[in-house]
């Protein structure tokens, strides 16, 4: 009898054990399938009041702002403040496998969210970051994010990510650097801020330089924004070419420090697999805000209005 009583202890051990081995391998499996063959089911979002048309779009499209955060941590020049130069919205549509780029001016001159102040948009961190009194760095990021929704006040802006600069210029040494053709040469205040004109193998440093790179005029700010499209087409290229984006993800832990997002990482995975493995080069468009520049300041500082008949436009047109 007690030799029943342990063999159908052994028995029910292996069963539960199996069982175990079966649901873990299912919920792995599930984990994979939904990353690589169904991205669109890891973004569900839940609305009010929405009709099928609106479920079905939103079910399959995903916009997500895309911020490089700017702080010369190395020299202490801004302190612990970020400001925000680099502002992308990127909207992918997992039906259609297209990705559509709108750049933000940094310079544009909008209404800040929870002040009555009106600035430009790469300030919006450095409000929420001296309104906080808790968390700064997450108020500096929401006070920004909050101010692109209402420049946007048509479009629902889903996620977000965000790297600092030199968490970017670690990725890009850590993946072998980008080969691109600088246009011209770029003359900055130092040698390691300057770029000889020419094709070339950029490390994390002149990769950063070609990105921040600004002219004397103070108005240079929509030519930066097309430098800075134009080499992150190109980072896409090489990309894909060089089949890098199966390094982004095993990468990522390394470089969390420097990303800040709301995103989990079955979310930023099946994001890196869409763009290495569905996205083709010419399902990818991109644009930009636009607008007149001013100042204040009889020059000294020049803003720039948004164009915002165009800004609904645009809007109206892609999403």
């Amino acid at each position: 009898m007690n030799n029943i009583t342990r063999k159908w202890r052994l028995y029910i051990s292996l069963g539960i054990i199996s069982a175990i081995v079966v649901v873990s391998f299912s919920i792995i499996f599930y984990g994979f399938y939904q990353v690589y063959y169904a991205p669109a089911s890891l973004f569900r979002h839940d609305f009010v009041n929405s009709g099928d048309v609106e479920d079905y779009f939103e079910e399959r499209t995903v916009n997500v702002v895309v911020l490089g955060l700017h702080n010369r941590n190395e020299d202490n020049t801004f302190g612990d403040v970020y400001f925000v130069d680099t502002i992308i919205i990127a909207s992918v549509n997992f039906d259609r496998d297209t990705l559509t780029l709108v750049a933000v001016p940094r310079d544009s001159y909008v209404e800040i969210a929870h002040s009555s102040k009106r600035d430009r948009l790469r300030q919006a961190y450095s409000y929420g970051y001296e309104a906080s009194a808790d968390n700064r760095h997450a108020d500096g990021l929401r006070y920004t994010l909050d101010t692109l929704d209402e420049l946007f006040e048509n479009l629902k802006l889903h996620y977000y990510i965000a790297m600092d600069i030199e968490g970017l210029k670690q990725l890009i040494d850590s993946l072998g650097g980008v080969y691109y053709n600088v246009e011209k040469s770029l003359v900055g205040f130092t040698p390691q801020e300057s770029l000889e004109a020419g094709p070339q193998l950029l490390d994390g440093r002149g990769y950063l330089t070609y990105l921040t790179y600004r002219e004397t005029d103070a108005r240079d700010d929509l030519n930066r924004m097309q430098r800075q499209r134009a080499l992150l087409l190109a980072t896409f290229d090489y990309f894909q070419e060089m089949g890098l984006f199966s390094y982004v993800i095993p990468t990522y832990a390394t470089y969390r420090d420097h990303i800040h997002t709301d995103l989990n990482f079955n979310q930023v995975a099946a994001l890196t697999l869409f763009a290495g493995e569905r996205l083709e080069a010419d399902a990818i468009k991109d644009y930009s805000l636009h607008g007149e520049y001013f100042s204040l300041d009889d020059g000294e500082t020049y803003l720039l209005e948004i164009d915002s008949e165009f800004r609904d436009a645009l809007i109206e047109k892609i999403f």
